[in-house]
């Protein structure tokens, strides 16, 4: 997060449940669609619990101006 040019994250917190967010690989683009929005203290680490017959995408980065991170869920669409 923060406002650098390689702050990838730093509009993540404006995304909303329903939400798209696109991912490209290997030429390949991604689409998923926002399931999941909730915050967590920052300690370091996340715990992951995800159902292995859905693809997910995870986007975790710091809750601008607090002590959070935020953890948005997304479920593959295409």
């Amino acid at each position: 997060s923060g406002s650098a040019r390689t702050s990838y994250f730093k509009k993540l917190d404006q995304l909303s449940i329903g939400d798209s967010a696109s991912l490209i690989y290997k030429g390949i683009t991604y689409t998923y669609k926002v399931v999941d929005i909730y915050d967590i203290e920052k300690t370091g680490k996340v715990e992951i619990v995800r159902n292995k017959d859905i693809n997910t995408l995870t986007l975790i980065t710091c809750r601008h101006g607090t002590n959070k991170q935020i953890v948005i869920i997304c479920e593959l669409k295409s």
